[in-house]
């Protein structure tokens, strides 16, 4: 795509920066975002570019970026140079434009200030004033400056993100600086729940809460199960007619502490969704026990998906046939063939379908006369 875009002719240079770079030197796929910076006017230039592209271009003039949102869900966002300033400890950062240089330098780690000069001096070049290419060979994440963890708590947490991901290792700078800021790392600040929340979307969140775990961060959950319950949940998902919760709210339940993820700064339905996988683990005995295949059926159809989920991590097995056999099925009886039967109208209804619904499951019938002949018997004790 980036080789269709006719650039402005301009000394200034236009550069991709940041993931795309990094995950194209390592020679991993990379997501659909693609990342620009403009050593001058970003949203003049995605204006021109957009035309030329045929894609949507968002302007953010306060902010000085626009998105050129294109088909097939991808998109790139431009972003004018800048430089950043911070008056305190997790205060949103002061913006002012800046060169190139000052633009890669307010970045977190050196892997991710890496530049590709797409148009301007030195085009098809390679910018990397940080040395990030040896750190990525080497396979290390490094914070770029003392103090970046100080200016933003948040970093810590992406700092776990990407070594999990990449199997890197911080190196022993980037670990003391990110030991030293765990105590601010705190789930209750937005920009840190946020960040969690990435690390939780992505399949190598046990070995990043593993690694927080070792800094000192307070919520993930010390619980010594917490990685075998996690390394379950991938494969309860895999499970024929298994349910689709969003898996990073899953693991927010299985890989926090529950106290911590109840307040953390994430949205209502997430911390629901974290508050019933963790609560189906205690219900797994219960429901193991069950001597009756109907019995598991009452049971698990009263609960929430996500507890459904922890069920079967908790070690209730029979959850897997539930879905995949028991679930779904629907008597070959129906509320209407029963009024046209001569039975009244009304919860007798449902009782008797309820009764055939068990007797199927069970395995004590079989076709539509057998279900009718159930379904008659049990209205009849009702009238």
């Amino acid at each position: 795509m980036l080789s269709r875009i006719r650039w402005p002719d301009t000394p200034l240079r236009v550069c991709l920066v940041g993931g795309v770079v990094r995950d194209a030197l390592l020679g991993v796929p990379h997501g659909p975002d693609i990342d620009i910076v403009v050593e001058g006017d970003a949203i003049a230039v995605a204006t021109l570019v957009g035309r030329d592209l045929g894609g949507r271009v968002i302007t953010h003039g306060r902010f000085g970026t626009a998105r050129i949102e294109l088909p097939h869900g991808r998109h790139v966002d431009l972003v004018s140079a800048r430089r950043e300033t911070y008056a305190q400890p997790g205060a949103l950062p002061d913006v002012s434009p800046g060169t190139l240089s000052d633009d890669l330098g307010r970045r977190d780690f050196t892997v991710n200030a890496i530049a590709f000069v797409l148009a301007g001096d030195g085009e098809g070049g390679m910018c990397d004033p940080y040395d990030g290419r040896s750190d990525l060979t080497d396979e290390r994440i490094r914070i770029i400056r003392d103090g970046a963890f100080r200016e933003d708590p948040s970093r810590v947490v992406r700092a776990l993100r990407y070594a999990a991901r990449l199997g890197f290792r911080m190196d022993a700078r980037t670990e003391e600086q990110a030991r030293a800021a765990a105590p601010d790392v705190d789930l209750q600040a937005t920009r840190v729940a946020d960040e969690a929340a990435r690390l939780l979307g992505e399949e190598s969140a046990p070995s990043a809460l593993a690694m927080g775990s070792a800094l000192g961060l307070r919520w993930p959950d010390p619980d010594p199960h917490r990685d075998q319950r996690l390394a379950a949940l991938a494969g309860a998902l895999g499970q024929p007619g298994a349910p689709a919760p969003a898996a990073w709210a899953l693991r927010l339940g299985l890989g926090v502490d529950p106290g911590q993820a109840a307040t953390a700064a994430m949205p209502h339905w997430a911390r629901g969704v974290a508050a019933e996988v963790r609560s189906g683990l205690d219900l797994a005995g219960a429901i193991s026990q069950a001597s009756r295949p109907s019995e598991v059926d009452a049971l698990l159809r009263a609960l929430p998906e996500a507890q459904q989920i922890g069920v079967l991590i908790g070690g209730a097995d029979a959850v897997t046939r539930w879905w995949a056999e028991w679930r779904d099925l629907v008597p070959d009886v129906t509320g209407s063939d029963l009024v046209g039967a001569g039975v009244a109208p009304g919860p007798v209804i449902g009782r008797a379908l309820s009764a055939v619904r068990a007797a199927l499951i069970d395995g004590e019938v079989s076709g539509r006369g057998e279900q009718m002949a159930v379904a008659l018997a049990v209205a009849g004790r009702f009238r």
